[in-house]
């Protein structure tokens, strides 16, 4: 069950293990506007599942995923920036992420 202010939009899941906090794993993912405007568009990223220097929405749309699989959710303002407006995402902008989780990194 996804967290309050967490709406998963879609999903495939992977089969490889859950991913669980502290596990460094590649993924390929976009950040949309709710509109659709792009935010990050086709990053490969190595992450740390849980890491504090993730916005609480990406951390928590994690949670669950298995490796292999894809989701897209949405979060809310108050897991991404609340009222913080930063080059290319306005104020109390609601987030759609879409990943796909690679590999486990070791």
């Amino acid at each position: 069950m996804a967290k309050s202010g967490i709406k998963i939009l879609a999903e495939t899941p992977g089969t490889g293990p859950v991913l669980k906090k502290g596990d460094r794993v590649r993924l390929q993912f976009d950040i949309q506007l709710n509109r659709g405007d792009f935010v990050a568009k086709d990053r490969d990223e190595i992450l740390t599942v849980g890491a504090r220097h993730l916005i609480a929405g990406f951390r928590y749309g994690l949670e669950g995923m298995r490796v292999g699989g894809m989701r897209q959710f949405r979060a809310s303002p108050h897991l991404c920036y609340r009222d913080e407006e930063l080059q290319g995402i306005p104020k109390n902008a609601v987030l759609v992420f879409n990943i796909k989780s690679v590999e486990l990194m070791g």
